[in-house]
């Protein structure tokens, strides 16, 4: 139940969906502090190289731009009606272990 005061985070909701930049040392991306909120944004038609949007968001017709709406990490949107909480979720590792405990720990190949 969602209620006209909002006392959440926005990094706390199901729909911050964080901005991800640069390679790391390792190779990989890293979340910044910004993101979009998956509800009140549109997104374009298509994602870019590397861009998976969240499942849901509203899309444009093909050839517009998208229309962000920024949020920040810790940032409170007093009066958003949307807030819900995040779902648990499994990190990389978690989610290769799980794998492998499916295949009865063998060998995960990767194409």
């Amino acid at each position: 139940m969602t209620s006209a005061f909002n006392d959440k985070a926005c990094d706390k909701c199901e729909f911050f969906d964080p901005v991800m930049r640069g390679q790391t040392s390792s190779g990989g991306v890293r979340e910044t502090v910004w993101g979009w909120c998956a509800k009140r944004s549109k997104y374009p038609a298509q994602e870019g190289p590397g861009q998976r949007f969240p499942a849901g968001v509203t899309r444009l017709p093909p050839g517009e731009l998208g229309q962000p709406f920024i949020v920040r990490k810790g940032q409170v949107v007093p009066n958003c009606t949307d807030q819900q909480p995040r779902t648990a979720r499994l990190s990389k590792a978690d989610l290769l272990k799980q794998l492998q405990e499916k295949t009865k720990g063998g060998r995960v190949l990767v194409q």
